[in-house]
This record gives C-alpha cells, sequence and structure tokens, in this order.
C-alpha cells in the first residue's frame, strides 16, 4: 500500500518536468514562455528532489539509522535556527534558564524536526502567527508549537503521527510528521499532540538535558 502511494505521488512532479521539457525542445518556443518553462522545471525538480530526501529519511528512521552523530548543542540556538529557517513571522517566547543548559544531540536534525512542525502548524492557521515556546521542565527542554485559534479537527489529533498524512502541508508524502517524531525519540526523548488552554491546536516535545560532565 505504502509503495502503490509512493509511485503515485512521485508521479505529481514528473509529469509537469517531463511536459516542460518537450515543449522546449520546440524551435519557435518564445523567451516568455521558455523562462515559465524553467521555472516549473526548477520548482518541480525541488519539489522531487525533497520527496527522495523524505524516503530516505523515512527509511533511516525505521532502521533506527537517523540519528548517528550527536554534539553538545544549545536548546535556545535550535529553536531561533527553527524559527529562521522557516520564513515564517513565528510569536517566539524562549525562557531564559535554557541559556544554562545543553542537549546532546544532532543540530541538524533537531532543526529540521522542529521546523516541520512549525510548518506544519503554519499550514493551518488562516490568521495570526505560529507560537514557539521553550523553557526547562524536570524531564528536560519543552518545546510547544501552537497554531492559535486553530484546534485540532475530529479523530486528527490521535492520528497525526501514525501514517501518511492523506493531505500533505507541503506537497510532500506525507511522512515528515513521522519522520520528525522519530527525531525525538531518536534523542531519547517524546513528541506529542496537545490542546493549550484555548483550545488551540499545540504539538509539544521533550528531550533530555545531555549528562553532566563528570568533576575533576
Amino acid at each position: 500500500m505504502l509503495l502503490d502511494r509512493l509511485a503515485h505521488d512521485l508521479r505529481g512532479p514528473l509529469s509537469p518536468l517531463q511536459t516542460a521539457a518537450y515543449l522546449l525542445r520546440r524551435p519557435d518556443i518564445e523567451p516568455e514562455r521558455r523562462d515559465e518553462l524553467l521555472a516549473i522545471i526548477d520548482r518541480q525538480t525541488a519539489r522531487l528532489s525533497a520527496m527522495v530526501q523524505e524516503v530516505s529519511d523515512w527509511t533511516r528512521a525505521r532502521q533506527l539509522r537517523l540519528v548517528n552523530r550527536r554534539d553538545v548543542v544549545a536548546p535556545a540556538m535550535l529553536v531561533e535556527l527553527a524559527v529562521t529557517s522557516s520564513g515564517a513571522d513565528i510569536r517566539l517566547d524562549i525562557a531564559a534558564a535554557l541559556d544554562d543548559v545543553t542537549l546532546d544531540g544532532d543540530a541538524q536534525r533537531l532543526v529540521q524536526m522542529l521546523s516541520t512542525l512549525i510548518g506544519f502548524m503554519q499550514s493551518r492557521i488562516v490568521d495570526g502567527k505560529v507560537a514557539v515556546g521553550a523553557d526547562l521542565v524536570p524531564e528536560g527542554v519543552r518545546i510547544e508549537v501552537m497554531a492559535p485559534g486553530a484546534p485540532w479537527n475530529a479523530a486528527e489529533r490521535d492520528g497525526v503521527f501514525h501514517g501518511a498524512e492523506p493531505a500533505p502541508f507541503d506537497e510532500g508524502l506525507g511522512m515528515r510528521l513521522m519522520i520528525a517524531q522519530a527525531i525525538a525519540h531518536a534523542h531519547d526523548g517524546d513528541m506529542v499532540t496537545a490542546d493549550s488552554g484555548d483550545g488551540s491546536a499545540l504539538i509539544r516535545v521533550v528531550l533530555p538535558l545531555a549528562a553532566a560532565a563528570p568533576e575533576g
């Protein structure tokens, strides 16, 4: 079933790529039309590349090979990098207590995880800003990504991480949220859906702190 869906979804960018390549061979093509077709090729090539990377990440996650490298990283920096890379206008709240703690993890994968959550929540809201909060809790670092004014749909909350999205928020294969949760688990953390105080959809991530270096 999954392979059937992959084959179907991967045909999505292939069709316009093939059409654009065919039309570009015509000797009478106008310059404006050529530019349009080249833009289509750029856009669909980028989409296809992202899909292939998604398949690769999911395969590595299933084989427990998604995170191979760990370093001491600052949680506040990770959140700020994810917000910046998202390109969205985010309401950000990082607790000052995070300046004094570190995580043991793969910075690139953790930024990927948070960027996915931000992109998903951004796709849910019609008006307003995604809210990202990070603070220190007894279990470690807690990061919450919320879509203000956008509650979970019926039965959606419990199924977010249990299968590919039927209508992916990023025109991909619908596996990025499952990959994001796999990244959290690979760091001995957890990722769950929840509701904010006003009923808005929220995804909560908790990651354990890096072990303290031995004295002496």
